[in-house]
């Protein structure tokens, strides 16, 4: 994973129905909705592929907060567990983990650059499969919809080498 660390969408606004008139002997037994907030209307609108690149984006920055916000809780405390065991780095939380690796980054000059392919994709899940063009390592990243678009999942890993 740390290869990977080196190295959301929900589904379509259903399109709007034509209403029709209630016969006046008919009652109403459908409740409106609250409308989707800009927010929940952008982020289904970011395919998983744009979602890792804003992720990976972020890790370099650095922009700790909106890294960690892309990961899910589960992949968080994975990557940190990881850094502490292959490194011996104890990071208290994802932002200084995030803060760190892209200080490391920037002082090897390593290159964000990726090429990243579509494994799958469902409107719940998505597998990408990504290269670092100018290292060579890769890693399968998995990422899952929610509400507020797509996060990379603890199902995500590096490539083995």
């Amino acid at each position: 994973m740390i290869a990977l660390t080196l190295a959301g969408c929900a589904s379509a606004a259903e399109s709007p129905r034509t209403a029709e008139t209630p016969a006046p002997s008919a009652t109403p037994t459908a409740t409106l909705s609250a409308p989707a907030t800009a927010a929940q209307d952008e982020a289904a609108h970011v395919t998983p592929v744009e979602a890792y690149l804003d992720w990976l984006t972020a890790s370099r920055k650095p922009d700790a907060a909106r890294a960690c916000a892309l990961m899910s809780a589960d992949l968080r405390k994975r990557m940190i567990s990881e850094f502490a065991a292959t490194l011996g780095s104890s990071f208290p939380d994802c932002e200084s983990m995030i803060a760190t690796t892209a200080a490391m980054y920037a002082a090897t000059g390593a290159s964000a650059d990726v090429d990243v392919k579509v494994m799958s994709e469902t409107a719940s899940e998505a597998t990408l499969f990504s290269t670092y063009i100018g290292s060579g390592k890769c890693g399968t990243i998995h990422l899952t919809s929610t509400n507020d678009g797509w996060i990379l999942t603890e199902q995500s890993e590096g490539c083995a080498r």
